[in-house]
């Protein structure tokens, strides 16, 4: 049997529908398994104004099944001679069963009496009504409305339900509306009701009705025609993915056109145009073979014309009054040098309680002069130029440009300032200090755009956290975690070492007085938070513990974290690691607990006070693991150091079974102490081993 499960609505947010389609698919799939019904192939299909859930092989009822259940206490059930009780009887009659079939089973609270309950499953006509009621509910729309007087919720409202098991219609009722099997083909070339006669007709049917249900089929149709058009005037469309998944959920039946407009245009920046006709329009952008950009456009039309040309004249009409907006801002700002409208800022609020965007471009400097030392092998160029970059990052934001395309700062400080003359790699820093803005943005690529970028993220968290702004839950309106991680993949990028903590200090020295939270608790919650995003993206790729293991020590080395995996991943798999582990842990816990005694004050090592070989042992076997692993470290070569450090499992073993690190002799017992403290010192080099699980 074959389900049809149709939700047609008004015109559902295109950028929520995929998110849909897979809560829909996931909702009847853990359904499905909790009822034990069989089935196939589950396929989900969505229009704007449709959302759709298909299932092949629908088995005609759910599987049978035994279920184990208990009654009173054997002692309550069952009398001395074995008889059972009136309680039994009770227990057995109000499960249908005869008191004959009880048995006993023990339970952590005793012996009770129990009955095994054959289930004989349901039919698929029975179970499915309950499932598909619950799937309306089951989609984590962004955010959900309620129409006419009742009380339901959908991103939008609902108008019609189809609800066909094979032939039959499935009671299947929400917000007022019963299912049927009527449905609707394109809003204006097939707007008539049509009945579906079976699932699996449904498809077919709006095909005829000028509705391709299919998002992966119109995103092919709008791919290739796009494409064809682009090659039959010798152009190439600019691969843009997000719009193309845009537009797949903007229309029903797709007719991908092309258009020209004036070269005169061309003057503009190819990022103004591209915004322009991307970001209201939603149209794709064209580039000749020699990779300029190119006047034309492409777009999707919703509608099957006999004169394409007409709806082509009207698309063009309202992007060249788009791009006559860009051209006006583009020439109104170059009135203006970049550094004029510096002062332009102070009247720009940037956070209530941390001044306007001004101080907050002054903190970016400072604190650019202070990660320039920092920043290793920096030529004093690239440090000038971060200097000057910082001191005009925020000044296009406000140009008119920026204005009235947002997503363009930093894109157009570039272009007005090398249009002020200023240095090019001050010009690209500008535009770099924004990167990465997302998870698949590469980070900053010169040194000055590094320096910068930095600064302005360092800022923008230590700023939030001093407010109590720290993200919760879903919730970041500053975008901290997008930031946080910014600054993490910027140093993995570039191999830079970084003390976050003494940054994050710099960055907190530079807030205004005010209301802000205790500086040390919050300085520690924001390196506790940068070592979360390191955590996160570490273990997408590695196991946790070895993160934890390697991040332990070596949070101010982002780039030496994923070598110390590595080679801890590696010394794992050795035979002696997992006693080595063991052992180490016993030094960590012997250590605390001298840390916290006052044992460990002022303590150094005195071969002197040795009294057994194995001591000799064990400091003649650290200075030689110390001498190799110190020249692997040096070397970045952690896979020889954590080689260098196996080497120790036989002389730590052997200490251990030949002394008594708390000896009651204080000075003794000091000196071992000194001893292993030597041992941790060495093995926190490279990762904190007590924290991995052995395999």
């Amino acid at each position: 049997m074959k389900l049809l499960f149709e939700i047609g609505t008004e015109e559902l947010p295109a950028g929520e529908i995929d998110t849909a389609r897979e809560a829909i698919a996931a909702h009847f799939v853990d359904a499905a398994r909790a009822a034990r019904l069989g089935h196939g192939e589950v396929r989900t299909m969505a229009t704007p104004r449709r959302l759709a859930l298909l299932v092949e092989d629908i088995a005609e009822r759910a599987e049978d099944h035994e279920e184990e259940v208990t009654g009173p206490a054997a002692k309550a059930a069952f009398g001395e001679d074995g008889t059972p009780t009136r309680a039994a009887e009770g227990f057995a009659r109000s499960r249908g069963a005869d008191v004959a079939d009880l048995y006993t089973i023990d339970t952590p609270k005793g012996p009770y009496a129990a009955l095994r309950i054959h289930h004989v499953g349901e039919t698929a006509a029975t179970l499915l009504p309950a499932i598909l009621d619950g799937a309306f509910g089951a989609i984590p729309w962004k955010r959900s409305m309620r129409w006419g007087w009742g009380d339901a919720t959908f991103a939008r409202p609902i108008h019609r339900i189809v609800a066909l098991l094979d032939d039959d219609v499935l009671p299947v009722s929400f917000a007022g509306i019963s299912a049927g099997r009527t449905t609707t083909g394109h809003r204006f070339l097939a707007p008539d009701e049509v009945d579906v006669p079976t699932a699996g007709a449904w498809q077919a049917l709006l095909r005829d009705r000028f509705v391709i249900a299919d998002p992966a089929e119109r995103r092919e149709r709008i791919a290739d025609g796009l494409d064809r058009l682009a090659a039959d005037a010798g152009l190439e469309r600019i691969p843009d993915d997000g719009l193309l998944e845009e537009v797949v959920h903007l229309v029903e039946w797709p007719e991908p056109m092309l258009g020209h407009f004036p070269e005169v245009f061309l003057e503009l920046p190819a990022e103004v145009l591209v915004t322009s006709m991307r970001s209201h329009q939603r149209y794709f952008a064209m580039r000749r073979p020699d990779g300029g950009l190119a006047n034309a456009f492409g777009f999707v039309s919703n509608m099957k014309v006999e004169r394409p040309e007409v709806i082509v004249s009207g698309n063009l009409r309202v992007l060249l009054a788009r791009l006559e907006d860009a051209r006006f801002f583009f020439r109104e700002d170059r009135r203006r040098t970049l550094v004029s409208r510096v002062e332009d800022l102070e009247r720009v609020v940037y956070i209530d309680g941390l001044g306007s965007v001004a101080a907050r471009q002054q903190r970016i400097e400072r604190l650019v002069e202070k990660l320039v030392p920092r920043y290793p092998g920096i030529e004093k160029a690239d440090a000038e130029a971060a200097r000057r970059a910082a001191s005009l990052c925020k000044a296009d934001l406000v140009t008119g440009m920026v204005g009235e395309f947002p997503d363009l700062q930093g894109t157009m400080g570039r272009h007005y300032a090398l249009l002020d003359g200023e240095n090019e790699t001050v010009a690209v820093a500008i535009e770099e200090h924004y990167r990465p803005r997302g998870a698949t943005d590469a980070p900053p690529a010169t040194h000055a755009g590094v320096l910068v970028s930095l600064a302005e993220k360092l800022d923008a968290i230590t700023g939030a956290f001093a407010l109590g702004m720290q993200p919760s839950g879903s919730a970041d309106p500053q975008g901290l975690r997008r930031a946080a991680l910014g600054i993490v993949r910027t140093l993995l990028h570039h191999g830079l070492p970084m003390q976050l903590e003494e940054v994050v200090r710099e960055a907190w020295d530079g807030l205004p007085a005010g209301d802000l939270a205790p500086m040390e608790e919050t300085v520690q919650a924001i390196v506790r938070f940068l070592r979360g995003r390191v955590r996160a993206m570490l273990t997408t790729d590695h196991d946790t513990d070895l993160v934890d293991a390697a991040l332990a020590v070596a949070l101010d080395d982002l780039p030496s974290v994923r070598p110390r995996i590595a080679a801890i991943a590696t010394l794992r798999d050795n035979a002696d690691f997992a006693p080595l582990a063991e052992a180490f842990k016993r030094v960590v816990n012997i250590l605390l607990r001298a840390e916290e005694t006052g044992d460990l004050d002022g303590t150094s090592l005195d071969e002197a006070l040795f009294e057994v070989q194995a001591e000799h042992d064990l400091a003649r076997a650290l200075d030689v693991a110390a001498d190799r692993a110190n020249a692997a470290f040096a070397a970045r070569d952690h896979a020889t150091a954590a080689q260098a450090l196996i080497a120790l499992k036989a002389p730590i073993d052997a200490f251990f079974d030949a002394v008594l690190v708390n000896a009651e002799d204080e000075a003794l017992r000091r000196n071992r102490l000194a001893l292993l403290r030597m041992v941790r010192t060495l093995f926190l080099r490279l990762a904190d081993i007590s924290l991995i699980q052995a395999t």
